[in-house]
């Protein structure tokens, strides 16, 4: 066998291994979303690190075989497309893993069994779009490749009636929010599964035939643009504010424990006028979505983002707010703990400003390190919500042992509650910025 031939066989080999991987990854991880199956879920997330690796691997076996072998005509073709291919497999992992960290975080969370919502159909067409999409690539079927990417359209309708039922749903039942949320985000990853599959079938059609289907249409819109630094520049501007609000709690709390009123009261009016600075900003943003603006992020997603990271300054007023209710005494241990909770529950939130900076440098250059820069500090973010819930839960216990009045004990269950809640909110808009920056 040539020299070239073996390495484009080698190329196809781990190309396939990919495929398989990232398959059974998506299959996996909407049947763990379905089941609400924890320990799947978590299998899927491990399997994305195999992904990185065929993804740096392949990467350079393309480049080698450009650099030193010097394919020409289908073989130049083939690679050149695979170098596409895998950037979007890589991404098909990543919505793998993103429906996979779902499930956890429902099963916490109240259901929302009683709205009309099924996203069992769209995730079916969605991954029979992955499935048929990998057959072509292994037939070298162009036009099975053509008809799988007209498929595209049926999925969109199912995101957009799906959306539709989940916000009205939000809407009349505030307590199913949250989880409102987290289905938004799955059916968001499933239509970029299927905008993915698309994608492949546009290159196996380009492997094969030599034409550029994406440009057989006229798009209605004109050619994608890079996202315009002003927005994203504003939702840092916001996230700092959103920090600012944040990071003066821990004074407060600690006046409000050492009883002096007068300071908390002073602290409480910074927070307070930052808190209101922050929510003039969120509706300038929120007046700079519809105009027009051409972005390579869902501006409903963009909103919803500026919702949760609004979320937090919000949950810093409701700290304060409840302070006022009432005065209670706790041992300086406690105290000291639930100080502690707090300080890193802001800095936990303070991770959204360099999650904004890399991904405003992601989607405006197209850099990869950014990219990668930011889905790492999402997991931050995560790990940091996690050992804050499981600081929170030690604190509960201190706070059950303590022999004093039903009331006072209330009082510091929903204290915690409400410390929860920044980095609480903090990890959604995390969540929304990485399903985000995994479309593009």
């Amino acid at each position: 066998m040539p020299l070239l031939e073996k390495n484009l066989q080698e190329i196809r080999n781990y190309v396939l291994e990919m495929c398989r991987l990232v398959v059974e990854m998506v299959r996996s991880a909407v049947a763990a979303f379905e089941r609400r199956d924890p320990e799947l879920a978590e299998k899927v997330i491990e399997r994305d690190r195999r992904v990185d690796e065929l993804d740096v691997l392949i990467d350079r076996l393309c480049l080698e075989t450009i650099a030193l072998k010097h394919p020409v005509a289908s073989d130049l073709r083939f690679v050149v497309s695979t170098l596409d291919m895998i950037r979007d497999l890589e991404r098909l992992g990543d919505q793998a893993v993103n429906i996979a960290e779902r499930v956890p975080r429902l099963l916490s969370l109240p259901a929302i069994y009683t709205c009309p919502v099924d996203l069992s159909e769209m995730a079916r067409k969605a991954l029979r779009m992955l499935e048929e999409v990998i057959n072509a690539f292994v037939a070298r079927d162009a036009e099975r490749a053509r008809e799988i990417k007209t498929w595209d359209d049926e999925v969109d309708r199912y995101k957009k009636v799906v959306i539709e039922r989940i916000v009205d749903c939000m809407e009349k039942k505030p307590e199913i929010v949250r989880a409102g949320v987290e289905y938004i985000i799955v059916a968001q990853n499933l239509e970029r599964v299927a905008d993915l599959a698309t994608n492949i079938a546009e290159e196996i059609v380009y492997i094969v035939e030599g034409k550029l289907v994406k440009h057989e249409e006229v798009l209605p819109e004109g050619p994608r643009e890079r996202k315009r630094p002003e927005l994203f520049e504003l939702l840092e501007k916001h996230a700092r504010l959103v920090v600012e609000c944040t990071e003066r709690l821990p004074l407060a709390v600690e006046a409000y424990f050492e009883g002096d009123q007068d300071r908390l009261r002073e602290i409480s009016e910074d927070i307070i006028a930052i808190e209101r600075e922050a929510d003039r900003l969120k509706q300038n943003i929120r007046g700079h979505l519809p105009y027009g603006i051409i972005t390579p992020v869902d501006k409903f997603e963009l909103f919803l983002f500026l919702k949760e990271q609004d979320a937090v300054a919000d949950a810093a007023e409701d700290i304060l707010k409840w302070l006022t209710f009432k005065e209670v005494e706790v041992p300086e241990r406690l105290f000291g703990k639930i100080l502690r909770l707090v300080e890193e529950n802001v800095k936990t939130a303070e991770y959204l400003v360099p999650l904004l900076e890399k991904s405003r440098l992601y989607l405006e250059r197209g850099d990869e390190r950014s990219r990668e820069d930011a889905k790492e500090i999402v997991r931050t973010i995560r790990q940091r919500e996690h050992e804050n819930d499981l600081l929170a839960t030690e604190i509960r216990r201190e706070v059950f042992r303590l022999d004093t009045e039903c009331l006072r004990v209330y009082f510091l269950l929903e204290l915690l509650d409400y410390i929860g809640e920044i980095s609480g909110r903090a990890e959604n808009a995390a969540d929304l910025m990485r399903a985000m920056i995994a479309k593009i």
